[in-house]
């Protein structure tokens, strides 16, 4: 007796196991799809300007005084997070019905500064409302004009530039494309199966031979 597995009894085995191939492929693209199908999130910031520098109308070197007012920048950014400034912004955020804590505070906090400018920007992000943004920027700009200078001597007074009004929100999508992880699956699942049914065919083949 021919015993043998020739390609068309391969080919008549998958068609007979197609049924289940295809399941297979049709679960792997579902699981990809749902894996890579998250939802978005939105994320709400607000910022609010401060010019620090120090103008002396008599220095021999004005360059030199520019200079020097950008350099120290940093370490206006450095002390930003201090508890002089943001204990009291906390304060103020209470007087507002904003229920904030000083580590959450610090930590929605992020301070910069553009490039050739002797500005700070105070920015408020992570947070779920606008209005909320809002009050946490303008409390702790208010906070770190006032208290600021008591940390560094000859600071110069920061100027506010005008309180923020609106919130910027910002959508991020996470995960990759739903569609494009699906196909994968599909692919993957199909192959997987046909793999299994050739593997399932061989053995069984061999077993017949046996017998």
């Amino acid at each position: 007796m021919n015993n043998q597995f020739t390609v068309t009894d391969l080919f008549k085995h998958l068609l007979r196991n197609a049924w289940w191939i295809i399941i297979l492929g049709i679960i792997s693209a579902m699981g990809m799809f749902f894996i890579n199908k998250q939802p978005s999130s939105i994320n709400v910031s607000a910022t609010r300007t401060m010019y620090v520098g120090k103008i002396d109308s008599n220095a021999k070197d004005p360059n030199s005084q520019v200079n020097g007012n950008a350099w120290m920048l940093k370490t206006y950014r450095e002390i930003g997070k201090d508890r002089t400034i943001i204990d009291p912004a906390v304060a103020q955020l209470k007087k507002q019905h904003v229920k904030v804590t000083g580590a959450q505070l610090r930590q929605a906090l992020t301070l910069s500064s553009p490039e050739t400018t002797l500005l700070i920007k105070a920015k408020i992000s992570g947070i779920d409302k606008g209005t909320k943004a809002v009050k946490m920027v303008n409390a702790y700009t208010d906070s770190y004009a006032k208290n600021a200078p008591k940390l560094i001597a000859d600071m110069p007074q920061p100027e506010l530039m005008s309180s923020a009004k609106n919130a910027q929100t910002a959508t991020i999508v996470s995960g990759g494309s739903p569609k494009k992880a699906a196909l994968f699956g599909l692919v993957v699942g199909l192959a997987v199966g046909i793999v299994l049914a050739f593997f399932t065919g061989i053995y069984k083949n061999m077993k017949a031979v046996k017998n």
